[in-house]
């Protein structure tokens, strides 16, 4: 009788435990099932796109790389392709908090201009969902790029978002600042800053206002960390447009960029290097917003 009794709470125990473990099975898979997205580049538009994912890795760790793989495998639907070229890679990354810090190898130079925009804002938008991560900043062969959040890259999908800038371009004698307040719509790849600097290279539209930047500047990257922006252009700006004033040049994309949210400085580049003079002014130290320029404001 003892021994019948023991078999049969052997078997009850058993049957618990193997309950309590699908149990658990059961919330682990739901957990991992977790349906995500993978960000692609629209064949015809060049606007970033996704696809529905769902991840089978549990770790932040094994989570970036099977990300990493998936992005470079490209994605499921002809009318989309993937941003990241099969010669990039990522050599390592690490987390301190709630950032994570990838360094590229040297083939990720490569990119330039949008192809580059959009290859990083694919990336951003994907590993942003892990939920441990909210900064994502880049290294190609250990050297600093640039650090965004998911919410730096608006994907197609989503409804635009406006942004009301002041973007500061010359006065007719070149001697001071016309404000002119102007609704930027964000839609694309383009960062904020990128989108403002663009503005400025582009020029004026209205009337009383005139270009401080030379025909033939490339923004070559923009880049922002603790609050200073880095301004990289090619040779090109450092060439003199007639009756524009240095200081007139410099801080009509000075005080452009001081008015992004969370920029307080700018540090300005040419061709990837500091520059020491900018015509007759010192142009290697970090700039802040110079208000006494200002004669005029208009609104778009």
């Amino acid at each position: 009788m003892k021994r019948r009794l023991r078999l049969l709470l052997i078997i009850m125990f058993a049957i618990i435990g193997t309950a309590c473990n699908n149990k658990g099975n059961d919330i682990d898979t739901e957990e991992t099932a977790q349906q995500t997205k993978l960000y692609f580049i629209d064949n015809n538009t060049s606007t970033l796109v996704s696809e529905d994912y769902s991840p089978i890795a549990s770790t932040k760790e094994a989570l970036v790389e099977e990300y990493l793989d998936a992005l470079k495998a490209g994605p499921k639907n002809i009318a989309y392709k993937k941003a990241i070229p099969d010669t990039v890679s990522a050599k390592e990354f690490s987390f301190l908090d709630d950032r994570l810090t990838i360094n590229f190898d040297t083939a990720y130079n490569e990119l330039k201009g949008i192809p580059e925009v959009l290859c990083r804002a694919t990336i951003v938008k994907t590993l942003s969902q892990i939920k441990e991560v909210e900064y994502i900043e880049f290294y190609v062969n250990g050297q600093y790029v640039g650090l965004w959040t998911s919410e730096d890259f608006i994907d197609s999908t989503q409804t635009a978002t406006e942004y009301q800038v002041s973007l500061y371009f010359a006065n007719e004698a070149g001697d001071g600042l016309v404000e002119w307040n102007k609704k930027l719509y964000h839609t694309g790849t383009d960062t904020i800053e990128e989108q403002v600097i663009k503005q400025l290279i582009n020029g004026p539209t209205e009337r009383g206002m005139y270009a401080t930047v030379p025909e033939g500047t490339t923004l070559l990257n923009v880049t922002s960390k603790d609050g200073i922006v880095y301004v990289d252009f090619n040779e090109k700006f450092l060439e003199k447009l007639p009756d524009i004033t240095d200081d007139v040049a410099i801080y009509s994309i000075v005080n452009s960029l001081v008015g992004v949210p969370g920029i307080n400085k700018v540090q300005f580049m040419i061709n990837g290097e500091i520059t020491k003079k900018y015509r007759n002014t010192s142009f290697d130290a970090l700039f802040e917003r110079n208000l006494s320029l200002i004669e005029e404001t208009k609104t778009n």
